[in-house]
């Protein structure tokens, strides 16, 4: 990223068309090499032998000559030209581009009316004119995410498109606000009851923290008094998510102490964890008394919306899916001291390119909120009851377990606070997962699944083509 007052993410694209013009202007460049020697050297043959006597000819000469390498110059600039370059008030396109804009390559976000992504293309149109159009193939994944966040954090009410490549590639599946159902709506207003003269106010695409190491490229998510950005880190140039926390001024100083101290414990444990399965936290800081987490950035679709877009899945991918997250359970409950995640949803499993399950997001933020303020904070049709009391455990992870599979049957969130069963056409169909769901949320702490390794190894067993039926998942 260059250095520049204002805060820029330059995005690299190569289009087939500047890949080409570039290969060809090269190709030639020896050529334009020697017909210049030859017209120095046939205008010196000329000169001496008086051929040219009107110094009018000579000028025309040189004047094609001179224009000939301008055309070239110039078509080598526009080649090599391959950046979008995103800031907090628009977006500039690459110089290919600049007859189709109307022959202005910086627009403002709010300029732009529609973007369809379409036949392995997407188009920019901006109003009154103009319009801009790019190859998806121009782009790498990372930076293609990027862009797709960008534009739906800045531009959230334009007329969106989107055909079934694009969709295949994960770019429908770009998050932009926090849902609004049920106990979180009724969360956000008890909060804002609450800390009413709280001002907090996200950050925009183009804002910088750490002096400029990390650059917001655009917002994931945002509710009450945290939100989740995509940013770009100068000093690798990757993407990492950064999961930014506020504690309310006006609440008690004895709570805040305890909440930072929570906070900063939690994510120390964090930042030791090593899984090939769970998203790394890099890093944690404090600026402008506003609390960041940065997590590694995990390429592919989160598990609400690939089910939103791909319907309920089977009783066998789900089992599989089953394991992958018993197995990061069994996994953070095997530390000492033990991991409680406190946030197991759809929303926080992603699926990768490869088909693989990766965790990505930890309840540390939320608890630095909830200790702070005395509310529960996260989904609430996935948190358990003895959670919901303020006493979260290993076993309040499997319950959310129990609702998430819940979720992957059905496509619906399970009722809260209570013992989770499919129904009954579900159980004819589904009888395996229908008792894990059961058993992993049931009321009592007793009666519920005692481990996440007694899950993996049933999940195992059924995957493995052992026919042990309704009776495979048990209390133990």
């Amino acid at each position: 990223m260059e250095n520049s007052p204002e805060p820029r993410v330059f995005l690299p694209y190569k289009s087939a068309v500047n890949r080409n013009a570039l290969i060809v202007l090269i190709v030639l460049s020896p050529l334009w090499g020697l017909w210049f020697l030859y017209q120095a050297a046939l205008l010196t043959m000329s000169i001496i032998s008086g051929g040219i006597m009107n110094t009018l000819d000579l000028a025309l000469l040189l004047a094609f000559y001179l224009g000939v390498f301008s055309l070239a110059v110039v078509a080598i600039i526009i080649a090599r030209d391959n950046k979008l370059v995103l800031t907090a008030d628009g977006l500039r396109v690459p110089l290919q581009h600049i007859l189709e804009m109307a022959g202005e390559r910086k627009r403002k976000w709010d300029e732009i009316s529609s973007i369809n992504f379409e036949n392995d293309r997407l188009t920019l149109r901006f109003a009154p004119l103009g319009h801009a159009c790019f190859e998806l193939a121009g782009f790498s994944q990372k930076d293609l995410q990027d862009l797709c966040n960008s534009l739906k954090t800045n531009v959230p009410d334009a007329d969106y498109r989107f055909d079934e490549q694009a969709k295949r590639r994960g770019i429908a599946g770009i998050k932009v606000k926090a849902s609004k159902d049920g106990f979180t709506t009724a969360w956000e207003e008890d909060l804002a009851s609450r800390f009413g003269t709280t001002a907090y106010i996200p950050m925009e695409a183009g804002q910088s923290l750490q002096d400029g190491r990390l650059t917001v490229i655009g917002q994931m998510t945002f509710g009450g008094l945290s939100a989740i950005y995509i940013c770009r880190n100068k000093e690798t140039a990757n993407t990492v998510i950064v999961k930014e926390a506020v504690i309310p001024p006006n609440c008690a100083p004895e709570s805040r102490a305890k909440a930072l101290e929570m906070f900063a414990r939690e994510a120390r444990l964090l930042t030791a964890l090593r899984h090939p399965n769970i998203a790394r936290v890099l890093d944690h800081f404090v600026e402008n008394e506003h609390n960041y987490l940065v997590l590694q950035h995990i390429e592919g679709v989160n598990l609400r919306q690939y089910i939103k877009e791909n319907g309920p899945q089977s009783e066998r991918i789900i089992m599989r899916w089953a394991l992958e997250i018993a197995e990061i359970l069994a996994y953070l409950h095997g530390l000492d001291p033990v991991i409680v995640h406190r946030d197991l949803t759809p929303d926080n499993l992603v699926l990768d390119k490869g088909g693989t399950l990766k965790l990505i997001d930890f309840g540390a933020a939320n608890e630095l909120i909830g200790t702070a303020t005395g509310t529960l904070v996260g989904k609430q049709s996935y948190i358990a009851p003895e959670q919901f009391r303020g006493k979260a455990q290993a076993a309040s992870d499997i319950y959310s377990l129990g609702c998430s599979l819940y979720f992957f049957a059905t496509g619906s969130d399970p009722e809260a606070l209570s013992q989770s069963t499919l129904p009954a056409i579900y159980d004819i169909e589904m009888p395996v997962l229908n008792a894990l769901i059961r058993v992993c949320t049931h009321l009592d702490l007793e009666k519920r699944v005692a481990t996440a390794r007694s899950i993996s190894d049933d999940a195992r067993k059924y995957l493995g083509g052992s026919d042990l039926g309704r009776g495979m998942f048990e209390p133990r």
